[in-house]
């Protein structure tokens, strides 16, 4: 009689949270995976994070945030998971909210937190290195010198405070056998600026129309070579 009495209680306490709306069940746990740091902004204004996240269809997400911490300063930042029961990347500027960023190592954490009637929740947590990130970019346009041979153009570069600009190559190209290239070496200290490259043809000159280039813009820090690139497919030549 007491087995058959334990065994109907039992069977009452799981039809009650199979119904119970606030018994909400699912299959799988969230979960969050550090992918890696893109890297400090040339300002020093945020921390690039790489993100893998996922949660049960379904369930609604309070929270989706990476913090970043180091000694000279810190920040976080919200990510738009939404619980779809797959796995998604993302891409978080994480923004400096006090001191500053810098170079160097940091503590990066994530954390998912979701509910559907009770709670559940997925951390990590690594120290990472911060490298620098280079921006350049080509202006849309060049202007024909010389009769076609040589082009002038623009190109914008920024890189942090703290490392050194390198060497680069600028190429600019056009069919079918039109080609040049000359140097510029990127000044990094946080700023944009702009380099004005002349380019000269090899051989046969440059005519009006789309025109093709592409850029390299190298640095160094602490012995590593770290580089931006940019390539643009319809460069117009004008003059």
């Amino acid at each position: 009689m007491k087995a058959l009495a334990f065994a109907g209680v039992v069977a009452l306490v799981m039809s009650l949270s199979l119904a119970s709306p606030t018994g909400a069940r699912f299959q799988e746990p969230p979960a969050v995976d550090l992918q890696g740091v893109d890297g400090l902004a040339p300002d020093a204004s945020s921390i690039g994070v790489q993100v893998l996240a996922e949660c049960p269809a379904r369930w609604t997400v309070v929270e989706a945030v990476v913090r970043v911490s180091q000694p000279s300063g810190s920040g976080q930042a919200s990510f738009p998971l939404t619980c779809i029961g797959s796995p998604r990347m993302f891409g978080v500027s994480v923004p400096v909210g006090t001191g500053s960023f810098q170079l160097g190592e940091a503590q990066v954490s994530a954390t998912v937190l979701i509910k559907r009637g009770k709670t559940a929740r997925a951390d990590d947590s690594e120290v990472v290195p911060v490298q620098p990130t280079v921006l350049v970019e080509l202006a849309e346009s060049g202007q024909r010198m010389d009769d076609g041979r040589a082009v002038v153009l623009d190109v914008t570069v920024a890189c942090p405070a703290g490392t050194n600009g390198l060497q680069s190559t600028l190429v600019v190209s056009q069919s079918p056998v039109i080609i040049g290239s000359n140097t510029y070496t990127p000044i990094c200290d946080g700023s944009r600026h702009t380099f004005t490259v002349r380019v000269e043809a090899d051989s046969n000159p440059y005519q009006p129309g789309i025109a093709q280039a592409l850029t390299f813009a190298n640095i160094e820090w602490q012995g590593e070579v770290f580089y931006g690139i940019d390539d643009d497919g319809a460069l117009e030549l004008i003059g």
